[in-house]
């Protein structure tokens, strides 16, 4: 592959493009969400991050995303989310539900400002601290309403561009087989398809898009003043 000899030449353009050429059905064995392949993390096992594999922009990215082992017991990050949300409980490690959505959500903002920062995501900043560094270090005067209003534009930015370049809601979807269960640990455990279409409706919702076409509205894209980014017809 690292040569492109041979089959590697085929398969150094990744496992979407590779089936593509090959077709007669191998379509389906390509494990990848908008043609960026599925990593080591399962969402068989971690619903949300499969959500999160769903709708994030550039498709199945394990770090820009929420892994649900960290939510469904006490620790550093639920609290971190407290002081965002209020009193909550852990929610469920098998659950696709509204709180763990707009948990995601939170978190593709604080992903998207470490990225900003060049901070590594293993410091387990807080999102108070972020707002610290970021003021340390440009002299700024910045709130932690201020960078989230920043990135929730990134991403809206970013969803703008994707349906520019034909992406659509249909995109935003696992490959079959997380859907089918299978022999072993996660035997009982396939994703339920309904449940991640419904968790990635909300998630369309609480970004201010269409909840069926995950195209931004009008309305969010003035609040956030991208309108010349907004494609036309």
């Amino acid at each position: 592959i690292a040569k492109r000899e041979g089959i590697g030449d085929l398969l150094a353009e990744g496992t979407k493009i590779a089936a593509e050429r090959i077709g007669k059905g191998a379509e389906k064995y390509s494990m990848d969400v908008k043609g960026v392949s599925i990593p080591m993390h399962e969402p068989r096992f971690k619903h949300i991050l499969g959500v999160g594999y769903m709708v994030n922009p550039h498709g199945a990215d394990h770090c820009f995303n929420l892994h649900d082992p960290l939510v469904s017991t006490e620790g550093r990050l639920l609290d971190q989310f407290r002081a965002l949300m209020g009193e909550i409980e852990p929610p469920p490690q098998y659950d696709y539900g509204a709180l763990k959505t707009a948990m995601l959500r939170y978190t593709f903002f604080d992903r998207f400002i470490k990225d900003s920062l060049i901070a590594c995501q293993f410091v387990p900043y807080g999102f108070s601290e972020l707002v610290e560094l970021t003021n340390a270090i440009t002299g700024w005067d910045m709130t932690l309403t201020e960078m989230f209003t920043i990135a929730e534009r990134a991403l809206t930015m970013f969803r703008l561009f994707n349906i520019r370049e034909g992406l659509s809601a249909d995109d935003d979807c696992l490959p079959d087989r997380f859907y089918e269960g299978k022999s072993g640990a996660l035997e009982d455990k396939p994703c339920d398809l309904e449940k991640m279409v419904e968790a990635r409706d909300y998630y369309y919702a609480l970004m201010g898009w269409d909840t069926k076409t995950g195209v931004p509205l009008q309305e969010k894209v003035e609040e956030l003043q991208i309108n010349a980014v907004m494609p036309q017809g």
